[in-house]
């Protein structure tokens, strides 16, 4: 046992305390944070997106503006709305101090009049007594649409035909329209007829950038709130209260049939409870080929650089496999452990020690870590053997890649089939990952939280665990016969030594 274990050691001081893995755990926080940074900084460096309407009614083009702008008007109150919930005492919020309309709640017509009459200042002051400590100033969001005049050759076009050619050079940037920096993004253009009728014609959004949607979205809700408004005052509605009728929500509360009638009110614990098998089966599925390429790197460069004959001078070529097996595999296990800590660490430094609370409880009060460290030990003797063995026939990493691709396929396939599991734990398609032993891992821990019937469960780990031992006793012949060879075996020759001849 004591050379498994220094074997171990060493596979494990070989990357832990490498200069790659210690700066790959300084750099992965800092490029999250520059990641989210940059994010940041490119949207509120993303250019407004200009835009001129041809309106052949007359009677659209300002409403379509005055909606944009009203719908500016909600969006800021909304991000008042979600300022105020995380940066105002919680105490403060269930007391009702702050005071209408800067406390949160529907986005009534009246609310969003009053609140951009008062100004953000004047909400800004009023939740001052209540701010948590740290609590950022809020970032009132930026006008994302501006209007400009219509280009006067296309105002003077006799038709949309030729309104469309006259444009065209504004929106392919071979023309500016005057004191604008940015090229023309988009032209709309409404013609006579357009309605809420069947045979009127529609509307049409010009533009170069096919990918940015965000502008004919609001376009197409603004002349859609118009004409419900011509329709609501054709019918005698006011637009009050058609206001009014548009932010009606339905109260609804969701509740756990697993639970008792005084716990089974659905809260932030559950939904992170019902979360956390989702992230951590894509976690295992990262960490399981993470491992399995050190694996397969350090034994090919270990055999090319003929250090493993030395180390089997010493040892076993079962005591070198299973020290590898065990040192990678705590590598494995290391990984995940840092960025869990560092996470929740991070988590009660930003004041969400709340979510924090509730991640720390949903894995030690429940079974989930118990499953997760029994099924990636499973999974992670699976692939591991596999990358052993390819190491073990190939003399560098070109040799095997032959190999690699089939493997690789093996692991990512179930990938596009887990949102699948995640939404239906107890369908078709989970069963049947479930009952293929290689993807029974991620499989069950995808489903542990929804209370998957234990005799199929209980059935498929057993299956799974027959196997492994089946699959190790095969990869284990592979890397004891070729593991000295000067020349990698040949594949067809594979088969033949994974069955021990």
């Amino acid at each position: 046992m004591r050379p498994i274990l220094l074997i171990a050691w060493r596979e494990y001081r070989q990357y832990i305390f490498s200069r790659g893995f210690l700066l790959f755990l300084i750099m992965f926080p800092l490029g999250v944070v520059f990641i989210g940074a940059a994010i940041g900084f490119l949207e509120k460096s993303k250019p407004a997106r200009d835009y001129v309407i041809l309106d052949q009614t007359g009677v659209y083009a300002d409403a379509v503006s005055e909606e944009i702008e009203r719908r500016r008007e909600r969006d800021l109150v909304e991000a008042w709305d979600f300022y105020v919930s995380i940066a105002v005492d919680e105490g403060a919020l269930e007391e009702n101090l702050v005071p209408a309309p800067y406390a949160p709640g529907p986005l009534a017509r009246a609310r969003v009049e009053a609140f951009h009459t008062a100004g953000v200042a004047a909400a800004e002051a009023s939740i001052a007594p209540y701010l948590q400590g740290g609590a950022p100033r809020f970032d009132a969001p930026r006008h994302l649409f501006v209007r400009l005049d219509l280009p006067g050759e296309a105002a003077s076009a006799s038709s949309l035909g030729e309104a469309v050619e006259r444009l065209r050079p504004y929106l392919l940037d071979q023309k500016r329209i005057a004191g604008r920096a940015e090229p023309l993004f988009a032209a709309i253009l409404i013609p006579q007829g357009f309605g809420a009728g069947e045979d009127a014609p529609p509307a049409e959004f010009w533009s170069r950038n096919l990918t940015d949607t965000a502008l004919q979205a609001a376009v197409e809700s603004a002349l859609e709130q118009t004409l419900r408004r011509q329709a609501a005052a054709e019918h005698g509605l006011s637009l009050a209260t058609l206001e009014d009728l548009a932010v009606i929500d339905a109260p609804m509360t969701a509740y756990r049939a697993d639970k008792t009638e005084a716990d089974a009110e659905l809260g932030m614990k559950d939904r992170i409870e019902t979360a956390l098998p989702a992230a951590m089966t894509y976690m295992l599925l990262v960490i399981i080929f993470g491992a399995g390429n050190l694996l397969l790197t350090n034994t090919i460069e270990e055999r090319s650089n003929k250090i493993v004959e030395v180390l089997l001078s010493s040892v076993t070529a079962d005591q070198l496999m299973m020290g590898k097996l065990i040192g990678i595999g705590a590598v494995g296990l290391t990984m995940p452990t840092i960025f869990a800590v560092g996470g929740l660490a991070a988590g009660l430094a930003s004041g969400g020690g709340e979510w924090a609370g509730y991640a720390v409880s949903a894995l030690f009060e429940s079974h989930l870590l118990a499953i997760y460290l029994f099924y990636f030990l499973c999974a992670y003797m699976i692939f591991a053997m596999i990358f052993l063995a390819i190491g073990a026939v190939s003399n560098s990493l070109h040799d095997a890649q032959s190999y690699m691709g089939p493997v690789m396929l093996l692991v990512f396939l179930p990938l596009p089939f887990m949102l699948m599991v995640y939404q239906n734990p107890n369908g078709l398609i989970a069963s049947i990952l479930t009952w293929i032993p290689i993807y029974t891992p991620y499989a069950v821990m995808m489903r542990a939280a929804s209370d998957p019937p234990f005799w199929e469960i209980a059935g498929a780990t057993a299956l799974m665990l027959a196997f492994a031992i089946v699959l190790t006793m095969a990869m284990g012949r592979i890397f004891r016969a070729a593991i000295l060879q000067a020349s990698p075996p040949r594949a067809r020759d594979v088969w033949k030594l994974a069955r021990g001849k």
